[in-house]
């Protein structure tokens, strides 16, 4: 690929992050949380009894800015911190019932906007970009 294709998908990338990112949709991410707060909410979702150093791991922050973002979550009554059920010294979240609705909330608004614009691309363009986006998307988690 040559530097004046990648530099428009890089721009191309940045234009999506915008859209989909912090700024979100008509200025909102995700409710009340900024985008680090989502990412671990959505990492607490999908992991039983999840290690606060796998949420820094998802984040690629520190366990102690980790821990500030769970804290921040918990505030907010999203999260619960518990005991690990395989060894009670270490501390695990859970996400609450609040932190599944205002998660389900937030997906939903995605979906929407996202199957607005794959409708107006055409049908093959449409069927071949999310296996591009997600093997990427794969890439970057190592």
């Amino acid at each position: 690929m040559n530097y004046s294709m990648i530099s428009e998908l890089s721009r191309s990338l940045l234009e999506i992050v915008w859209h989909f990112g912090p700024k979100g949709l008509n200025g909102e991410c995700c409710d009340n949380l900024t985008m680090p707060e989502f990412i671990a909410l959505d990492k607490v979702s999908s992991t039983k009894d999840c290690p606060v150093q796998d949420i820094g791991i998802s984040l690629g922050f520190t366990k102690s800015g980790a821990t500030r973002v769970v804290n921040r979550l918990e505030k907010k009554g999203y999260v619960k911190k518990i005991k690990s059920h395989d060894d009670a010294r270490f501390c695990c979240v859970d996400i609450t019932e609040k932190g599944e609705l205002v998660l389900k909330s937030t997906d939903s608004r995605y979906l929407e906007k996202i199957h607005e614009l794959v409708a107006k691309m055409p049908p093959q363009i449409a069927t071949e970009v999310v296996p591009v986006l997600l093997t990427m998307a794969k890439s970057l988690k190592g």
